[in-house]
C-alpha cells in the first residue's frame, strides 16, 4: 500500500510502499477515504509524543480520518465490515497513521476516538472534523465564557479557530478574532464579532480603543507566549486564558490575578460524539482550505507547518 512515512524522527515524510496491515485481536482493518492535515502530525513524527505511547518504524503520520472497515479482528464488538468510521485513530503504539490506505485500530483506541460517521455526514468534512472540532470544544469549555461576555481568540483563521469562532458566537459570546485582512470576511460570517489583523496593528492597541473595559476570556491557538502575555494583560480581573499550543508558561500560570493554563484535549470519545452531532444537524460549517492527493501529502504538511490556513487541508486517499 501507499503511505507517507517517516524511518526516524525529524525526517521529511516521503511516500512509501508498505505491506497492507492485518487487523490483530480486538482491531479493525479500515481502507482510508480521506484524512485531514493537524499539527499534531508532525509533533509524532517529530518524536514528540513518546512520553504518551511508543513508535514502530516506518511511523506513518495522521491521526485523524474517514474510512471503511474491510475485515475484523477477533473479537470486535462495535463494528461491521462495511462500517464508514471517522475519529482520531491513535492508538496504544503509534505506526499506522491515517495517511495510508489502510490501517488497522483497536475498535476502542487507548488515546483517541473512533465511531460511525453519522448518515448525513459528507466523509471529507467527518475526515476534517475530530481533532480540531473535539479541540474547540474543549478549550471552550475550559475558558468558561458565558454568554454576553467577550471572548478573544488569536489565530481564528486555523482549524480549530474557524471551529471555536462558530461554536463561541452559538454560546453568545462577542468574539474578537486575530485574522489577516484576506480572512477577515470568512472570519466575521462564522461569527466573530470583530476581527485585528496582526500583520497591520497590533494586538495591544486594538484591544485598548475597542475593548476599553477588557475581555472576559482569552482563547489561545499560536502558542506565541509574548503574543499571549500581551493579550492578557486585557483580560478582566478573575478572567481565563486557555492555551491549546502550550502558550501559557510558568510564570503566566503563576499570576493571581486571571488564570492562565495549557489545554491538554481529553474525554475525547464524548467530545468526539456531541461535536460529530453539531455537525450532522448543520450547527458546524468547517471551511476546507485545500484538498489534495496521497503523493501530494509531503508537500501539503510542510505547507501546513508554515501556517497561514485558512481552513483544513484534506488528503484523498
Amino acid at each position: 500500500m501507499k503511505a507517507i512515512a517517516v524511518n526516524r524522527f525529524g525526517d521529511s515524510p516521503q511516500v512509501l510502499d508498505l505491506p497492507d496491515p492485518e487487523p490483530g485481536p480486538g482491531e479493525v482493518l479500515v481502507g482510508m477515504r480521506f484524512a485531514s492535515i493537524n499539527p499534531v502530525d508532525w509533533v509524532g513524527a517529530d518524536g514528540g509524543l513518546t512520553e504518551f505511547t511508543p513508535n514502530r518504524f516506518p511511523l506513518i503520520l495522521g491521526f485523524d480520518g474517514v474510512g471503511r472497515i474491510e475485515a475484523l479482528g477477533a473479537g470486535v464488538l462495535r463494528f461491521a465490515v462495511g462500517d464508514l468510521v471517522h475519529g482520531q485513530f491513535w492508538g496504544d503504539v503509534l505506526e499506522f497513521g491515517t495517511y495510508a490506505e489502510r490501517l488497522t485500530i483497536v475498535e476502542r483506541p487507548a488515546f483517541g476516538a473512533l465511531q460511525m460517521v453519522p448518515d448525513s455526514v459528507d466523509p471529507r468534512l467527518a475526515a476534517a472534523l475530530p481533532t480540531a472540532g473535539m479541540t474547540a470544544d474543549g478549550a471552550l469549555e475550559r475558558v468558561g465564557c458565558q454568554a454576553g461576555q467577550t471572548l478573544l481568540i488569536l489565530g481564528a483563521t486555523g482549524g480549530v479557530g474557524v471551529l471555536a469562532t462558530q461554536l463561541a458566537a452559538q454560546a453568545g459570546l462577542t468574539v474578537i478574532a486575530t485574522a489577516r485582512d484576506d480572512a477577515r470576511a470568512q472570519v466575521r460570517r462564522l461569527g466573530a464579532a470583530e476581527t485585528i489583523d496582526y500583520g497591520t496593528q497590533s494586538v495591544d492597541d486594538a484591544l485598548a480603543a475597542s475593548c476599553p473595559g477588557g475581555v472576559h476570556g482569552v482563547l489561545d491557538l499560536v502558542g506565541d507566549p509574548d503574543g499571549l502575555a500581551v493579550a492578557v494583560r486585557h483580560l478582566r480581573d478573575g478572567g481565563r486564558a486557555v492555551s491549546i499550543a502550550y502558550g501559557v508558561t510558568d510564570k503566566l500560570a503563576a499570576q493571581e490575578r486571571i488564570t492562565a493554563a495549557n489545554y491538554l484535549l481529553d474525554d475525547k470519545p464524548a467530545r468526539l460524539r456531541r461535536v460529530s452531532e453539531w455537525l450532522a444537524s448543520g450547527r458546524l460549517e468547517i471551511p476546507i482550505d485545500r484538498e489534495v492527493d496521497l503523493r501530494q501529502a509531503p508537500e501539503a504538511v510542510a505547507a501546513a507547518r508554515r501556517g497561514g490556513a485558512r481552513g483544513k487541508t484534506l488528503i484523498r486517499i
